[in-house]
């Protein structure tokens, strides 16, 4: 079903562009020594209460003086330019799961954590596994690989950099607002089948059955709902779910607006570069901003190898969506994959 089409210039913060940011000066939050010792305070706190990472509440993880600050992260992710990156995470001094931990206690000032598999996995390791980009069912994050311009799910991707590669793997973000207004101005006729939208390979994480693989309805790249313009953009999972029973293949026309999307993601004027150091917590709206990375080399020791921390927010100060917008997994609007045991 097509619903309403903003016909007009989406005229939002969150509508940037390269130019927009000389340096990183407006987006990045650089931790003070008081917000690393408030930080330090309150992982061992829930250390010491053996709190489980998926049951930390931002009252169990105190930020005096922080806590406000990322209050007003949270306001900048939703109603501003829609990313940011908090600086000078201590990641040095814990083990993975006390980073994980640690994490979670952080975003618990943002929303809530919601699972990012059909195994219930809160906070996900970044890393390469050795496996093939190309693969059907293999999601960019386990490779080394050059990935396609995509938004993840949730309202918010969180992502926490413990070791950066030892050469490439640089972040690039777009802003999907500008990417609409510049469809609008160049290729107007993209818009319908963009609004329209394609069904997405979830490569499981569906519940068991039909709809396992495959979403049951047509996802919208853009979706203008109760005054908000919204993007959910994924080219891989759009294109591998021709590849699924029942999937109906793409016209010509929808493949050049599909693809259209993508050229303008990774185009010089509207892409912002940046690489993450390890300490660097990296947060973008996924309504506003698709991201992408380029390949990259690890080191031949394993254990410097790089790696991330993702993780998937709700916040609820969030936009209000179209529910088949919204609903990712087959599980509802704004709900994570299916738990299955």
């Amino acid at each position: 079903m097509l619903t309403e089409m903003l016909m007009r210039p989406a005229a939002e913060a969150c509508a940037w562009s390269a130019a927009d940011f000389a340096d990183d000066t407006d987006y990045v939050l650089a931790l003070s020594p008081t917000h690393i010792a408030e930080v330090d305070d309150a992982l061992a706190s829930v250390l010491s209460r053996r709190i489980p990472l998926e049951e930390v509440q931002e009252q169990d993880f105190p930020l005096a003086t922080l806590g406000p600050i990322l209050k007003e992260v949270q306001s900048e992710l939703e109603i501003g330019r829609g990313f940011a990156v908090i600086r000078n995470v201590p990641v040095g001094r814990y083990s993975v799961d006390e980073l994980e931990l640690l994490y979670a206690g952080l975003l618990s000032h943002l929303g809530v954590l919601i699972t990012q598999d059909t195994k219930g996995t809160f906070v996900e390791q970044v890393a390469d596994r050795g496996m093939s980009y190309e693969s059907i069912q293999v999601r960019g994050y386990m490779t080394r690989a050059e990935l396609t311009p995509h938004c993840d799910s949730g309202d918010v991707v969180a992502l926490l950099c413990l070791r950066p590669a030892k050469s490439g793997g640089t972040s690039q973000i777009s802003s999907s607002i500008s990417i609409y207004n510049e469809i609008l101005r160049t290729r107007p006729e993209y818009l319908e089948p963009l609004y329209r939208g394609f069904h997405h390979n979830i490569r499981g994480n569906g519940p068991a059955g039909e709809w396992e693989n495959v979403t049951r309805h047509r996802v919208p790249v853009f979706s203008y709902h109760q005054g908000r313009l919204s993007g959910r953009y994924n080219l891989k999972a759009i294109q591998t779910a021709e590849q699924l029973p029942g999937v109906e293949p793409l016209s010509e026309f929808e493949q050049e607006a599909v693809a259209y999307v993508g050229e303008l993601a990774l185009r010089d004027d509207l892409r912002l570069d940046m690489d993450l150091r390890a300490g660097d917590l990296q947060l973008l709206n996924n309504h506003t901003v698709l991201h992408t990375r380029t390949a990259f080399e690890d080191d031949e020791d394993p254990e410097k190898g790089r790696l991330l921390l993702r993780a998937w927010i709700n916040m609820p100060n969030s936009r209000p969506l179209d529910p088949e917008f919204a609903d990712h997994f087959n599980t509802g609007p704004r709900q994570p994959p299916a738990i299955k045991t």
